[in-house]
C-alpha cells in the first residue's frame, strides 16, 4: 500500500504557512463569520489547500507506479473543495463568537495595520515568493538571535498566541489517522486505533520540529520590514479576546473539516485503485 504520510507532513507545513496570521482589507464592517473569513484572507487560503495537497503528493520521493498516479489524480477530483470546506467551516463556527468579537475583528481587518499585514502576506503567498520565503526566511531567522533577539522573541510569541505548531501537528495527525485508517480498512488490513496512531507517529517523527521551523522562517520573512511597534500591535490583536477566540474556533473547525476531507480522499483513492467499491 503506498504511503501518503510524507505528503501529509508537507501538507501540514503548507497549512502552517497558510493558516496562521491572516489579515485583510474590508470596505465595510464585517458582521458575520462568512464576512470575517472573506475579509481576513481565510477565503483565499482555502483555495490553496487542494493545490497544496496535490503538490505535496507529487513531491514525494520516488515515482509511484502509473496506476497509483492515476488513482491519486482521480481521488483528487473534488477533494478539498474550497466552497464545500468553507460552508462546513462556517457552519461549525456559527454562533461561536459574540457580536462584539465580530465587531472587534472587523475593526482590525479594516485598519491600516490590517491592510499592511495583508499586503505582506499576499505578496509572500505567491508561488514565486514561496522559494524565496524558505531560503531568505531561514537566513533571516538564523541571524536574529544575535542581531535582534527582541524581534525573534516577538515572532515566537505570535506563533504561541495562535498555537501554530500545536494546530499544524494536530491537523496533520488527524488527517493522517483518518486517511490511514480508511486505507487499511479498504485493503482488508484494519488495525486497532492505538496501533494506527503508533504507526502514524513513527512515520511522522520530526513533524513538530519541521512545522515549528517553517512557521518561524515564514514569520521572519513575511514581517521582516515591519516595525517593532507595529509587530507589537499585531501581537496584541492576536492575544486579544476576539483574536484568540476567532483563531481557536477557526482552527478547530478547519481541522475537523480537513480530517473529513482526508477520510473522503482515502476512500476515493482506494476505489480508484480497485480495492473497494464506491
Amino acid at each position: 500500500m503506498p504511503s501518503l504520510v510524507p505528503p501529509l507532513t508537507r501538507m501540514a507545513l503548507v497549512l502552517c504557512c497558510l493558516v496562521p496570521l491572516i489579515a485583510g482589507t474590508v470596505a465595510a464592517p464585517a458582521q458575520t463569520i462568512s464576512e470575517i473569513n472573506k475579509a481576513n484572507g481565510f477565503h483565499e487560503m482555502l483555495m490553496g489547500i487542494g493545490p497544496g495537497f496535490t503538490a505535496a503528493v507529487k513531491s514525494a520521493p520516488g515515482t509511484p507506479p502509473q496506476k497509483v498516479q492515476d488513482a491519486l489524480a482521480s481521488a483528487m477530483e473534488g477533494a478539498f473543495d474550497r466552497e464545500k470546506m468553507e460552508t462546513a467551516i462556517e457552519a461549525r463556527m456559527a454562533d461561536k463568537l459574540s457580536a462584539k468579537d465580530l465587531s472587534d475583528l472587523a475593526s482590525f481587518y479594516a485598519s491600516p495595520l490590517g491592510k499592511q499585514v495583508t499586503a505582506l502576506e499576499i505578496q509572500a503567498s505567491s508561488p514565486q515568493a514561496r522559494e524565496a520565503k524558505k531560503i531568505e526566511g531561514a537566513k533571516i531567522l538564523g541571524e536574529l538571535p544575535s542581531r535582534d533577539p527582541a524581534r525573534l522573541a516577538l515572532y515566537r510569541q505570535m506563533m504561541d498566541d495562535i498555537s501554530a505548531v500545536d494546530t499544524g501537528e494536530a491537523v496533520a495527525l488527524n488527517m493522517g489517522y483518518a486517511m490511514l485508517s480508511e486505507m487499511l480498512g479498504a485493503a482488508g488490513k484494519p488495525l486497532p486505533d492505538d496501533q494506527v496512531m503508533a504507526l502514524l507517529r513513527k512515520q511522522t517523527e520530526g513533524l513538530r520540529r519541521d512545522i515549528d521551523s517553517d512557521a518561524m522562517e515564514s514569520a521572519a520573512y513575511i514581517y521582516r520590514d515591519m516595525s517593532m511597534a507595529d509587530l507589537k500591535l499585531y501581537e496584541a490583536f492576536l492575544a486579544s479576546p476576539a483574536g484568540s477566540r476567532y483563531y481557536d474556533q477557526m482552527q478547530v473547525a478547519l481541522g475537523a473539516v480537513m480530517t473529513d476531507e482526508a477520510r473522503s480522499f482515502g476512500h476515493r483513492f482506494f476505489v480508484a485503485l480497485g480495492y473497494r467499491k464506491a
